[in-house]
């Protein structure tokens, strides 16, 4: 299958990018001056290196993390086994799936599925209502498929730029949270600030026809009230040297008390992004980035060895590029 690494070649970071890039992916909305203190560099020097990054492809993205349960919306994934299928149809697939506003994470990958995607929905029904378009669509090259439902997402920021003690920072949200409603304004700032969180407010505040004022203090509240979870970045993990893994972990014997502590050890490894529990076939998905692919095993197999009391199997997926990632649904 096609993996599309559209960077191949590692870029020269010294430890001021990773310092810099470090405190973005904590919050990529962060200012200038704040970034420029904690790095102990000017703020024109921040400035000119984050521009940097960004033109070398480093950073691919700064985005707004909503909390998109809140909103009665369910996160889907399917997963595709495909074969038989051309390049010039697996771009079509893609470019496919990136049209769709439902659509909100796509994954390029090798292993035991080829193809990932989420949807998002309200109902099982609008749910299928996508997913049997994608299948109308694509169904002569798909070979096998299967779908979980994300009922918990934990994200973490990545500690691997430079050492880092410090405790690991979370962005969690799932189905255990109410459920809330948004005002248009809040629909329409949070619409606006999921491509970039690093807009301006005078900009939004522009598209909106109020003051920056305003803006700031709708941005405050939904902060707040944990509306907004938190600002992220996306990063092109093979421009920085590493390739990103997914495991899909089975579990036996488990109960709430024994996930805690597996959940408690696995967020502090420190090449670990992303945990999602979910319904689906298997139990839980972790994410990591390292260097290579036997690194990724040695760490899931110290895991499995250390919890083989409730961990059955693992499978494996090495995902070359996220074409598409947006953390709320365009309605």
């Amino acid at each position: 299958m096609y993996l599309a690494l559209s960077w191949t070649v590692e870029a020269k970071l010294d430890l001021k990018d990773r310092k810099i890039l470090f405190e973005l992916d904590k919050d990529s909305r962060a200012g200038l001056g704040e970034i420029a203190r904690k790095v102990r560099l000017s703020k024109e020097v921040v400035f000119h290196r984050i521009n940097r990054l960004v033109s070398e492809k480093v950073i691919l993205k700064f985005h707004t993390v909503p909390a998109s349960y809140r909103f009665g919306l369910m996160a889907y994934k399917v997963y595709l086994r495909l074969g038989n299928i051309s390049r010039r149809d697996y771009g079509r697939l893609i470019n496919y799936l990136k049209g769709n506003d439902a659509i909100f994470w796509i994954g390029v990958c090798k292993g035991r599925w080829d193809m990932m995607f989420g949807i998002w929905a309200k109902t099982i029904e609008e749910f299928f209502i996508i997913h049997d378009q994608v299948l109308d669509k694509f169904s002569k090259y798909i070979h096998d498929k299967e779908l979980s439902i994300s009922r918990e997402n934990l994200q973490y920021n990545r500690r691997w730029f430079y050492h880092d003690t410090l405790d690991p920072v979370e962005f969690n949200f799932g189905e255990t949270q109410g459920r809330i409603a948004l005002d248009e304004k809040n629909q329409r700032i949070l619409d606006i600030m999921a491509d970039s969180s690093r807009v301006k407010l005078v900009d939004i505040a522009e598209q909106l026809g109020v003051s920056p004022k305003v803006v700031a203090y709708r941005i405050r509240e939904m902060e707040k009230r944990e509306i907004i979870k938190g600002y992220k970045v996306l990063l092109n993990p093979s421009r920085m040297g590493f390739c990103t893994c997914k495991a899909f972990v089975f579990f036996k014997n488990i109960d709430r008390e024994k996930k805690k502590h597996f959940i408690e050890y696995c967020k502090r490894l420190p090449n670990l992004i992303n945990i999602v529990i979910t319904f689906a076939p298997w139990d839980m998905e972790l994410m990591f980035e390292t260097k290579t692919y036997e690194e990724y095993f040695g760490i899931m197999d110290g895991v499995k060895e250390k919890f083989n009391d409730i961990i059955k199997i693992y499978d494996s997926v090495l995902i070359s590029s996220e074409p598409k990632q947006r953390f709320l649904s365009k309605e």
